[in-house]
């Protein structure tokens, strides 16, 4: 299975925490997953039920060593956890030093302008 979000998914703005992404995406069932609980997770992955509880309940984040745990055990690559943890770090980071949408990067304003027009044409 793999869970993941667009390949521009990092230039949102508030970001989702990535134990969020991975509860959605590797724990809760659907009717093609029957999903599994934390202890189970925590099994396949070689860890503490502990420290997967940590994530998924967005205390903690997603580690290198965990992202490549991750990763062997078939949840999308150890890139793309590292990455949503680093946009959703990066956010936090903004939020924390009360940095608004126009001193970021232009590439931010430029996709929040673009997606606030297609907003508005709609």
């Amino acid at each position: 299975m793999i869970v993941g979000l667009s390949e521009d998914a990092w230039l949102r703005v508030d970001p989702p925490h990535p134990g969020g992404l991975f509860k959605r995406g590797c724990l809760d069932g659907d009717d093609e997953y029957p999903g599994m609980t934390i202890g189970e997770a925590a099994a396949k992955l070689g860890v503490s039920r502990i420290t997967v509880s940590r994530v998924v309940n967005e205390h903690n984040p997603v580690t290198l060593n965990l992202a490549l745990r991750m990763e062997a055990a078939g949840w999308s690559t150890a890139d793309q956890w590292l990455k949503h943890q680093m946009a959703y770090d990066l956010a936090q980071a903004r939020k924390r030093l009360n940095q608004p949408l126009a001193s970021a990067p232009a590439v931010l304003r430029k996709k929040q302008l673009l997606t606030e027009s297609v907003a508005e044409a709609a």
